[in-house]
């Protein structure tokens, strides 16, 4: 049999990240990413989206009579399914909102573009070549610029009245607390999302506080990066490990609320932190489990993604193959 590939593209609030995608396997031939940036407009996103897919295409070095089939996106935000538009996405500014992705990738590549939310896809991937697999009642949590979730029901994706289902960010865990990126407060995002950490620890090193970040980071900048923070807990750095911990409370809160609520059979966690720290992860899992009803609870099975990093990009190829499938 021919191999057929896709692109899979992975928009989230830091980062552009694309790969090209054997179908077939769930191989990740080739990719490209680069830092979004959405503060500096549509026209700049526009032509670093456009840039990293060509990139993935260029360093998956395809053989000479291969083609791609299609492409895929996830992007971090309410979509337009039909319309590929993003609607709306608030971790990355009011200046994209009814940005035409499909248009844009279509207009350059000259192929089928299918558009999705950045968890939904990344939920296929695990659902497809990854821990998800043989499964078909799970939910899937990323925790990275914001935190949302994927739900997989008798096999299919839940999407809900409006296709907004599974915005656990947005879910309230201190009623009246801290401000969160969409405007509402007290949301599990502006708790435990590598955001919110990331704003507690600059805000203590401006506070003086004694840490090893202080040669990592200035307290300047706006990120930083997992795997400075997972050096750190290594270190047993005070300042973080205190952080990590109360952030990782919090996601055990939201977890151990889904699964009293939702009583999924599994919960895949995925996302730079909870990949690059297991500390973060275990103590998330242990609250998870004290939090939730003892029934549910036990019945819970939480378990890190197999695909990592590429959960995203790999379910965005096989969201764009599946829908040359899917008369319209």
């Amino acid at each position: 049999m021919t191999a057929r590939y896709a692109v899979g593209i992975d928009i989230g609030g830091t980062k552009i990240f694309a790969g090209v995608i054997n179908l077939e396997t769930g191989e990740v031939l080739g990719t490209a990413r680069k830092r979004t940036h959405p503060e500096r407009g549509a026209d700049f996103f526009t032509e670093r989206l456009l840039k990293v897919a060509e990139g993935a295409i260029e360093a998956a070095k395809l053989p000479a009579k291969a083609e791609i089939s299609a492409i895929g996106a996830g992007i971090a935000g309410q979509v337009d399914r039909v319309a590929g538009v993003l609607l709306t996405g608030p971790n990355l500014g009011r200046g994209l909102d009814n940005l035409p992705v499909r248009d844009l990738l279509s207009k350059r590549f000259k192929v089928p573009v299918t558009l999705g939310n950045d968890v939904e896809v990344a939920t296929l991937g695990e659902q497809y070549f990854g821990a998800g697999r043989g499964g078909d009642d799970f939910v899937c949590v990323f925790v990275g610029t914001g935190i949302g979730s994927g739900i997989v029901y008798q096999g299919a994706t839940r999407r809900g009245a409006t296709g907004t289902a599974g915005e656990i960010g947005h879910t309230v865990v201190q009623y009246g607390g801290r401000l969160c990126g969409c405007g509402g407060r007290g949301h599990l995002e502006a708790y435990a999302s590598r955001t919110a950490i990331t704003r507690v620890l600059l805000a203590e090193l401006r506070r003086g506080r004694v840490t090893m970040l202080a040669d990592e980071v200035s307290a300047d900048d706006l990120v930083i990066r997992s795997k400075t923070i997972a050096r750190c807990v290594e270190a047993g750095d005070a300042l973080v490990l205190e952080t990590l911990a109360e952030a990782a409370d919090y996601l055990g809160a939201g977890l151990g609320s889904l699964a009293t609520f939702y009583n999924p059979r599994r919960i895949i966690l995925g996302g730079g932190l909870v990949e690059a720290v297991a500390y973060f992860f275990e103590r998330a899992s242990l609250r998870a489990h004290e939090v939730a009803l003892p029934v549910p609870g036990r019945a819970l099975d939480i378990v890190r993604t197999a695909l990592g990093d590429n959960s995203g990009i790999v379910g965005a190829a096989w969201m764009a193959d599946s829908a040359l499938a899917t008369p319209a």
